[in-house]
């Protein structure tokens, strides 16, 4: 009688044992197809409201979003000092202690509002800046392609639109047909892009100040008042622009020197943002935490002007 338990018990175990194991067994892991996709939609949609902008102040605008806690603290300096003008206002600047992309983006104050205004998609930003430094800027390619053959994106008098091939890769540059003037553009993602082909993932868009006719936005991009940068690029503050070979922000600030780090002020915005810094860490750098504090960068070499910056609450 025993045995033929110990029989029946020892029968169960072989029966149950794939079960358990089944159980036990964590389901696979997203494809990291599925999860770069996931992440070039995220991309795609965060920079939309900005994929237009002219090289140069787009290079300024990602830079400055690394730095949201300044962008803040810059907007309200702007709006108590609103009577400073001209080379009055750019003095009074230079001795702000703010990061050069956060003085320069004073010269276009609509663009510093809206960073500030819409501070969690300016954190987002800077995020994605820091981490993705290269995907950011094949997301911006990819859009603009989007817009181009949308016959939305040509040259006008504000901006010239140029097509060309690097290294075999097509590329999309946009500048200011003045250099020593910016326009601003405005434009409906939905309209410029076309039929947004990810409906969970809206792209960014904030109405245009109220006065740029809506009727432009409606069709295509409109253009506000120019901002002068004469003198402002006399300062050092102005002059960025966008390696699209190497997917690199450039900042050519004159007269400035190698400071460390492959860091060049006419070069690679390296020293922060890494050298294509696709899909992962660069070394040296540490990014926020899902608490959403900002940026400790470690301050081995003071030259390169590493600092920690406080969370935006």
């Amino acid at each position: 009688m025993a045995s033929r338990i110990l029989r029946a018990l020892a029968f169960a175990a072989v029966i149950l044992a794939p079960l358990s194991a089944m159980s036990q067994t964590p389901a696979p892991p997203a494809s990291s197809t599925t999860s770069h996709l996931l992440q070039a939609v995220e991309l795609d949609q965060l920079v939309a409201p900005i994929a237009l902008y002219p090289d140069m102040l787009l290079s300024e605008v990602l830079m400055a979003s690394t730095y949201p806690l300044e962008i803040v603290q810059a907007e309200r300096w702007v709006n108590t000092n609103k009577s400073l003008k001209g080379d009055a206002l750019k003095a009074a600047v230079d001795k702000q202690p703010w990061d050069d992309s956060v003085k320069s983006l004073v010269a276009t104050p609509s663009v510093l509002a809206m960073m500030s205004s819409k501070l969690d998609w300016t954190q987002k930003l800077g995020d994605a800046v820091l981490a993705r430094q290269a995907d950011v800027m094949d997301a911006i390619q990819r859009l603009r392609s989007k817009a181009e053959a949308n016959n939305k994106l040509q040259s006008t008098k504000e901006q010239t639109v140029t097509v060309k091939q690097e290294q075999g890769k097509r590329v999309i540059a946009i500048e200011p047909t003045d250099p020593n003037t910016v326009y601003v553009p405005y434009y409906d993602p939905s309209v410029v892009y076309g039929t947004w082909p990810y409906p969970s993932y809206p792209p960014y868009y904030w109405p245009p100040p109220g006065y740029i006719a809506a009727g432009i936005i409606a069709t295509g991009i409109a253009f506000g008042a120019g901002y002068a940068l004469g003198r402002w690029a006399s300062g050092g503050y102005w002059g960025g622009s966008v390696n699209w070979n190497n997917n690199n922000i450039t900042i050519n600030r004159p007269g400035g020197g190698n400071i460390g780090n492959n860091w060049n002020r006419g070069a690679h915005v390296e020293h922060r943002l890494g050298s294509g810094n696709r899909g992962g860490r660069h070394e040296g750098l540490n990014f926020r935490g899902r608490n959403g504090q900002q940026v400790l960068r470690p301050a081995a070499n003071p030259r390169c002007g590493f600092a920690r910056r406080q969370h935006m609450r």
